[in-house]
């Protein structure tokens, strides 16, 4: 398959990744075959990392809130950024974690918790020796993730309470 109809496959299952084989064949105009063959390459060779199902956890009553933390570090001799970035994203709290340019060295995202586990997290990713300063945000609300507009949240003034 040619990398024009690679790359369109790529975005056609990012949208939807339980997209049928056959559907998918027929808009790129090649066998099924070929469309299942490319998928299976693609997943060996690591460019499709993974599939998972989007959850609008702001949906349901849960109690539980998500932060973004900006991380800055001072790399010691011999310490990588790639060194630091394992030592953070082993914790099971980590969603998603970006080395980033700017005034900050890293963007973490929890998964959902509590506002006191986020915090006790938080303390230990700024007990890293090499971590020098963390700053804390806690999404008050998610109107769009991933392409995908959460409609239940388009009412103005609909905010997450983060404290009671």
């Amino acid at each position: 398959m040619d990398s024009k109809k690679v790359e369109r496959l790529l975005n056609m299952i990012q949208e939807d990744s339980h997209l049928d084989p056959q559907f998918i064949a027929a808009q790129l105009e090649v066998d099924e075959a070929t469309v299942k063959a490319t998928i299976k390459q693609l997943e060996q060779d690591g460019v499709i990392a993974g599939y998972h199902t989007m959850i609008n956890w702001d949906a349901i009553e849960h109690g539980h809130v998500s932060a973004m933390v900006e991380v800055s570090v001072k790399l010691n001799q011999g310490i990588s950024y790639q060194e630091v970035a394992e030592l953070m994203y082993r914790y099971e709290e980590v969603e998603t974690l970006h080395l980033m340019s700017g005034s900050y060295d890293f963007m973490l995202l929890t998964k959902p918790a509590t506002m006191k586990e986020i915090s006790a997290f938080v303390n230990q990713i700024a007990a890293i020796d090499e971590v020098t300063n963390t700053v804390t945000h806690i999404v008050m609300n998610r109107y769009k993730e991933h392409g995908v507009v959460y409609d239940d949240n388009a009412q103005i003034g609909n905010r997450l309470v983060v404290s009671q």
